[in-house]
């Protein structure tokens, strides 16, 4: 019979010390962690689950000292190792912990398996459709390429294939042609607007050019109308003095 008691090492968790464990903490440690054991099918629990497992441990507990996460876990490794040990024995175990484990352990087996086994049947209806589209691509079954009627629908199968791949080509082309003239259309209004800009350019190039010989012209009209006056100014000036000098 198991003893009232075991005892296993620890690991950080303790500092390397001994912990002990009752057997009502080993039957509340394995109802905590047989629940989320079998809801993760038998995965890994994570550490946010195994603080869980051990509040629950810690809360069902009257005294002693409280269990880290790190021992409950180190608990749970030993409980699974002792099980396959009992597994691999001869039926029936006197084991006390070995039936509730094994009813966990085999219900996250069978959750695991259930899951794996659907990937498992729709597999196959993925191929099968697949092989009955690659038929179909290919012309129908083996019937089309038995003799008599079946060579006969064959060679009309094979035709209208060809046919359908014809007017797809000339589909094809006839819309690269459309493209094309679309492109040469674009092209060419483009080189009218480049054309129209460039002359329009031209032009005001020409207007200004013709504007500012204009306006020194006029600057040179206006300067050489002033002089001509300074001229007469002077000459009158002279005259007149000359006349004031001679009475």
């Amino acid at each position: 019979m198991e003893p009232s008691t075991s005892r296993s090492r620890t690991g950080g968790g303790s500092g390397g010390r001994e912990d002990c464990w009752s057997e009502g903490a080993t039957e509340t440690l394995i109802e905590a962690w047989g629940d989320r054991y079998v809801s993760v099918k038998g995965g890994n629990l994570r550490q946010k689950d195994w603080k869980e497992v051990a509040d629950e441990v810690n809360s069902r507990r009257s005294g002693g000292p409280k269990k880290t996460d790190i021992q409950c876990k180190n608990r749970i490794d030993t409980l699974k190792k002792k099980y396959k040990v009992e597994k691999a024995k001869p039926p029936p175990s006197k084991w006390q912990f070995y039936r509730r484990l094994d009813s966990l352990i085999s219900s996250a087996t069978t959750a695991s398996g259930a899951a794996g086994s659907v990937t498992l049947t729709v597999r196959p209806k993925s191929k099968s459709k697949s092989k009955s589209q690659s038929e179909e691509l290919s012309g129908g079954s083996d019937s089309s390429w038995s003799g008599g009627d079946g060579d006969a629908g064959f060679d009309q199968r094979a035709v209208k294939k060809q046919h359908r791949m014809e007017d797809v080509g000339c589909s094809d082309g006839a819309a690269c042609r459309e493209l094309a003239r679309a492109i040469l259309k674009f092209v060419e209004i483009y080189e009218k607007v480049e054309s129209s800009k460039q002359i329009q350019m031209v032009e005001l190039e020409k207007q200004r050019m013709e504007f500012t010989k204009e306006l020194e012209f006029e600057r040179m009209n206006m300067f050489m109308a002033a002089q001509l006056e300074m001229e007469k100014k002077k000459s009158l000036k002279k005259r007149a003095k000359d006349a004031s000098g001679s009475g």
